[in-house]
């Protein structure tokens, strides 16, 4: 009898884990899409150990740290599949009337030229301070000019991160600046991979093949650097088809359009990333598909530099047809913000109004697009994007006590329709916290801040541009 009683108080004894969140609304994103209401998630390391409903997970485990989520709504950390690192040193300085390619000129002709690592560092830095703090922990880096640098500064944030050196070899419609020759892009991408192969911090930091597209890469640096995409086992990121000018340069450079011409490359493949992708017809679609390319929509940036998103973009065919895609926030001189749950609701409703269909899109497909879809286009669908057993601790808490979530009924369409990322509270990666309630934990925010507000100023009277450009108002 004895033996028996022992017997049975160790098959009660709990688990032990690392954390536990209690008593919160879980939106799994799991295949089956669950919502879990009263939930609770336990982790270990850097995996989630357990999921499920309170009451059946917080009797079986002995957490060294348990966090309260009544009223939090747990989710997958966000996926924000394009951020942009230089451009955070010039936020608001661009003049808002320039669209196009006259807004490109601009920023690479009078701005980017007298970047160096001094003022790029710090200003991406306190890029991902704001993407994490908005719910993001997983960005795709739209490419660097001070790469080395930039690399190792983004490490200790703790975010997941996948960055670049962007690079291009050909002039675009008389656009010039910052070209390189074919094989000092190829050179400088190929030393990337090879020098940070391993990655840093644990991995969470890994480098990817960059080129700039939008006509800017001749044939040899396009087939080459998805060669060498292939070979590294890496994703390969590039903008394509956002602007109607675009497609009619290509059609005369080539005689195709831009996936048609991609296409005809051997450049299309699953770990292919095109960013913008406005401006596709359906047989454009259909080789999308085919070739299983990752397709990312940044409506913040498409809206505000005038590219003619509901007339011509066609995000719900493409999701319709099998297409995966994701979302991106851009630069913060173009959508002007990292906030990933301001541009769900972009996504969201966008497309409700212009095709007058409330069916289209909708706030379950935006957190889709943000999480699972994200994840699919790195390559990382089977590690993070969704909250399951065995997948990468990569979690946000968000609080749904603020006054613009209250009442809370439906957190899905709250979550998508009423807040912002000011609402995430907690934030963490491979189990690690990396902010709680507000607090970044592993970077002095305010040293940052403070450091990146110095060198762009000092960096903005370099260029010689008005920093307060207005329309029609009068500074004095």
């Amino acid at each position: 009898m004895i033996g028996t009683g022992l017997t049975r108080q160790r098959q009660f004894m709990p688990d032990t884990a690392d954390i536990m969140i209690r008593g919160a609304t879980i939106l799994t994103v799991d295949p089956e899409r669950r919502v879990i209401t009263d939930g609770a998630i336990v982790i270990e390391k850097d995996r989630i150990k357990d999921i499920g409903k309170n009451q059946a997970i917080a009797p079986a485990y002995q957490a060294r740290k348990t966090i309260d989520g009544r009223g939090m709504l747990v989710m997958p950390g966000i996926v924000n599949l394009h951020f942009h690192a230089y451009h955070g040193v010039h936020r608001g300085v661009t003049p808002e009337d320039l669209t196009g390619e006259c807004w490109s000129r601009w920023v690479h002709g009078k701005v980017m030229k007298h970047v160096t690592a001094e003022s790029e560092v710090p200003a991406t830095v306190a890029g991902l301070i704001e993407t994490v703090k908005s719910g993001t922990t997983t960005v795709l880096e739209s490419g660097s000019f001070a790469t080395d640098e930039v690399i190792e500064g983004v490490a200790p944030v703790g975010a997941r991160a996948f960055m670049g050196r962007r690079v291009h070899d050909q002039a675009v419609m008389g656009h010039t600046a910052l070209i390189r020759n074919t094989d000092e892009c190829l050179k400088l991408n190929e030393q990337l991979l090879i020098k940070y192969r391993d990655g840093l911090a644990g991995g969470r930091v890994r480098p990817h093949v960059c080129i700039a597209g939008n006509g800017k890469c001749s044939d040899t640096l396009l087939t080459e650097s998805k060669k060498m995409a292939d070979s590294y086992g890496a994703v390969l990121n590039m903008h394509q088809a956002g602007r109607l000018e675009q497609v009619f340069d290509q059609l005369d450079r080539t005689g195709m359009r831009p996936i048609e011409h991609l296409e005809s490359l051997g450049f299309l493949g699953p770990n292919v990333n095109l960013v913008h992708m406005i401006q596709v017809n359906d047989r454009e679609i259909e080789m999308l598909r085919r070739h299983r390319v990752n397709v990312i929509h940044c409506p913040a940036t498409a809206l505000k530099l005038a590219m003619g998103l509901a007339t011509f973009g066609r995000f719900p065919e493409m999701l319709n047809r099998g297409v995966n895609v994701g979302l991106g926030t851009d630069a913060v001189d173009c959508a002007s913000y990292h906030d990933m749950i301001r541009v769900m609701y972009l996504a969201a409703v966008i497309y409700k109004d212009h095709r007058f269909d409330a069916n289209v899109m909708g706030a379950e497909t935006a957190i889709e697009m943000a999480t699972i879809n994200g994840a699919r286009a790195l390559g990382m669908e089977k590690e993070i994007g969704s909250l399951e057993k065995g997948k990468k601790a990569d979690v946000i808490l968000i609080d749904m006590r603020s006054a613009d979530w209250i009442p809370v009924h439906n957190p899905i369409q709250n979550l998508v329709y009423s807040a912002s990322g000011s609402s995430v509270h907690t934030a963490i990666v491979d189990g690690r916290i990396i902010m709680e309630d507000r607090e970044m934990k592993t970077v002095d925010e305010e040293k940052i801040l403070a450091e990146c507000q110095r060198t762009s100023e000092e960096l903005i009277r370099k260029c010689g541009v008005n920093p307060i450009h207005t329309l029609r108002w009068k500074v004095v």
